[in-house]
């Protein structure tokens, strides 16, 4: 009987149960809290800030060299030189003469060769590469590898020129090294000629007899780059601390793809054209000069015969500090091959350049 009766209200909760789920008048439980919702992303995480001035997108990255250099990872000690040597640019003048009262700042080039491996760091703001970019070189293997603000790469032979032009270079650039006196033709620092092959892309046999049996240049030409030691010591240092490969990269490296050489106090030494001071176009910034590099290539700006900075292919950069006026303003390439002739342009304004750009030098 017991058992009856439970079956029977089992059914009857059963069937009351089917009813009132089937019931459209039925009051409904409140539905769950929602989870609170994530914070917002901010865009410097969705996308990289391409549009800093003057800044790369953060792509820095280490490729290994084509061969290890093992044989210089001890701590030995070899023998070796620390030169370093003063380097300038001479401008065209048909670019202009210059303003010898805007300084001109600072390129050095400090090399560690020993008999075998060369390092050579790019020091100061007067380079059109970005600063404290380092090139290794090894004489058993053509080529080199280079450190600069994308990181760390091998070049085959010859094409460090590429490197240093921003682009493909027009022809083999020119070049000039001074044979040291017989007197200093002993111990390591040849490879400094060799440096210079790779510099400018001409084989290494040709420039190799210029440094003699030994001993470093006292001066040299890559293009319309002038360079003359300043300094020239022998010292002892590891092996590891010469070695030509990936490993051990170099600290403090710009990552700029522009550099502008001079101060504003400078530029605003550097004198107008003599005339009307023209009218500034609609899109004009407040003040300066902003330069467009529509070639393939690195440029060095140039006003009225004085270098005032470097920007890559593609890129825009602002040269602010001069006077309202008129202004030459010209650019070479990298090497000093003339880029853009001398046009005038308002400042404040804007310029882009170079006016036409050869069919076979078009990117597109």
């Amino acid at each position: 009987m017991r058992r009856a009766a439970s079956a029977a209200l089992l059914l009857l909760l059963g069937g009351s149960v089917a009813c009132d789920e089937g019931d459209p008048n039925r009051v409904l439980p409140p539905p769950p809290e929602a989870p609170p919702a994530p914070p917002p992303v901010p865009p410097e995480k969705v996308y990289a800030p391409t549009d800093v001035p003057g800044g790369r997108t953060e792509r820095r990255r280490v490729v290994p060299a084509f061969a290890d250099d093992r044989d210089y990872s001890t701590d030995e000690t070899v023998d070796a030189r620390r030169l370093v040597y003063r380097v300038r640019l001479r401008v065209p003048r048909s670019l202009g003469d210059g303003n010898p009262a805007a300084a001109r700042p600072a390129a050095e080039l400090h090399v560690d060769v020993g008999t075998d491996r060369l390092r050579a760091r790019f020091r100061g703001a007067g380079w059109p590469v970005p600063e404290g970019s380092e090139i290794r070189i090894r004489r058993d293997e053509l080529g080199a590898y280079v450190f600069d603000g994308d990181g760390g790469r091998p070049l085959g032979p010859g094409q460090m020129a590429h490197w240093f032009e921003g682009g493909r270079p027009r022809g083999t650039p020119s070049h000039r090294v001074g044979m040291p006196p017989p007197r200093e033709q002993h111990g390591p620092g040849d490879l400094i000629c060799r440096l210079v092959a790779e510099w400018t892309g001409e084989g290494p046999s040709g420039l190799a007899r210029r440094c003699g049996e030994g001993g470093s240049p006292p001066s040299f030409r890559v293009g319309l780059w002038l360079a003359d030691r300043t300094a020239d010591v022998g010292i002892r240092m590891p092996r590891r601390a010469l070695r030509a490969d990936h490993v051990d990269p170099p600290e403090g490296i710009s990552d700029r793809d522009h550099r502008v050489f001079l101060t504003e106090s400078s530029m605003g030494q550097l004198e107008r054209n003599r005339g009307p001071r023209g009218e500034p176009g609609e899109d004009a910034p407040e003040s300066g000069l902003v330069v467009t590099n529509r070639a393939a290539y690195r440029m060095i700006i140039t006003l009225d015969g004085t270098p005032i900075g470097w920007l890559d292919a593609g890129t825009q950069a602002h040269f602010d500090g001069m006077e309202p006026g008129v202004y030459g303003v010209g650019a070479l390439r990298a090497f000093g091959l003339l880029a853009a002739g001398k046009r005038a342009f308002v400042v404040p304004g804007n310029a882009v350049l170079p006016r036409w750009i050869p069919p076979a030098e078009r990117d597109d």
